[in-house]
């Protein structure tokens, strides 16, 4: 029998197809085991694992791949790379319907089209993994920026009043006085930065050291009231305290918390202002990937109850509907964060604002095929419940970070 013979009964009858594949790994065996002292257990073709005999590159029985693996360590890397980021080609298949074309990925998945796609809690993953590098990488980097000068604040308290700014309050006072004000005031001006300037850096530190001290002592009188009784008598509960850069807190209804609770995030809270807010940011960095997680199933099920009368839908199927429009939100958000470098961050959270939206419309029209109408309605409801889901998230994020933060 001729080559070309044993070619032809494999493709018109398919008798030889296991022999030719067996040929092809016995080939391949030979040469990747030639140097390795690591020797399949199995003759060739068959499967190493279970012992099966082959009829093509993956064993049929345990689903192993016959390739013995003693190839160049780049492979292992590439191996590596495919297991964490389903890369391979899948990748690159999966991203432009997820971000251009609403629905379409997870309408073929749901209907069977799923082998040349990146799997729906693997592609969640990596877009989540991405985004928070990104995200806390660039906050980081924010915060690291070049301290402010010392005595700054004076320098533009100056500024203000040499141009006369401060001079339109004193407009109804008389020259004589206006003037006499002014030169007050640069008096306490240069007294001020003098003082500033002649400071040194370790009297600044014990000076910065006391008031940090003073804010701690501060907010215990209002947290436990029990152990601080008069001083906490002499607080305003309506008045503000500053925790950290952007964080206010005031003790209205506080006494209502449990003492243990009170405790604990007294304890939290002196040592975010010990450290500046470093520690409550640590904190949040560790535990915002994994609110974000917690909230998969919770937008499943808002989805499961919006679509309650509609028989042959399952939380499953919701589920990826919720991973495929959370990976399209974090990868929509890298996104942004490049077109805010190039037009502005207003245009770029207007496109953001628009395009999730209009998805979310899509999303609806194409999987769960609803009308204009009623996709848009849901979209309004969608949008204004899990706005309130995340505004809630948000603050248990936060009371995490202060209990967690040390």
């Amino acid at each position: 029998m001729s080559g070309s013979d044993v070619v032809t009964d494999a493709v018109v009858g398919g008798s030889a197809a296991g022999e030719l594949g067996d040929a092809i790994q016995s080939s391949r065996r030979r040469k990747s085991d030639r140097y390795s002292v690591f020797a399949s257990p199995t003759p060739a073709g068959t499967c190493s694992n279970c012992a099966t005999e082959l009829s093509g590159p993956v064993c049929h029985s345990c689903g192993q791949a016959s390739d013995t693996f003693h190839r160049p360590v780049w492979d292992l890397l590439l191996d590596v790379l495919d297991g964490l980021l389903g890369l391979e080609g899948r990748l690159w298949r999966t991203l432009p319907p997820l971000m251009f074309q609403p629905g379409k990925l997870t309408t073929n998945y749901l209907t069977g089209v799923r082998a040349r796609y990146v799997m729906p809690f693997r592609l969640y993953l990596t877009a989540s993994v991405l985004f928070f590098l990104a995200f806390f990488a660039v906050n980081e980097g924010l915060n690291t920026g070049p301290e402010p000068v010392a005595g700054s604040d004076i320098a533009e308290a100056r500024e203000a009043l040499e141009t006369g700014d401060l001079e339109a309050g004193l407009a109804m006072m008389p020259e004589e006085a206006r003037n006499e004000v002014i030169r007050q005031v640069e008096r306490g001006l240069d007294e001020a930065e003098n003082a500033e300037s002649a400071e040194t850096p370790e009297a600044r530190e014990l000076r910065q050291q006391a008031e940090r001290n003073e804010l701690k002592q501060r907010i215990r009188y209002g947290l436990l009231p029990e152990y601080y009784p008069r001083e906490a008598a002499a607080l305003d509960p309506d008045e503000t305290v500053e925790i950290s850069e952007g964080m206010v807190m005031n003790f209205d209804g506080i006494e209502e918390l449990p003492l243990s609770f009170r405790l604990r995030l007294a304890d939290g809270i002196d040592a975010v202002i010990d450290s500046q807010g470093q520690a409550l940011w640590a904190a949040m960095k560790t535990w915002a990937p994994r609110l974000m997680f917690g909230l998969l199933p919770i937008y499943a099920l808002l989805l499961a109850v919006t679509h309650f009368y509609k028989r042959g839908l399952y939380f499953y199927d919701h589920l990826v509907v919720t991973l495929h429009f959370h990976a399209f939100l974090f990868f929509m958000f890298l996104l942004v964060g490049v077109i805010s470098l190039v037009l502005g961050p207003g245009w770029a959270v207007l496109v953001f604002f628009l395009w999730s939206n209009y998805y979310l419309y899509r999303l609806h029209r194409t999987v769960y095929s609803h009308g204009r109408f009623s996709s848009f309605l849901r979209v309004i409801f969608l949008d204004m419940v899990y706005l309130i889901i995340l505004s809630f998230g948000l603050m248990v994020l936060v009371f995490v970070g202060l209990f967690t933060a040390s």
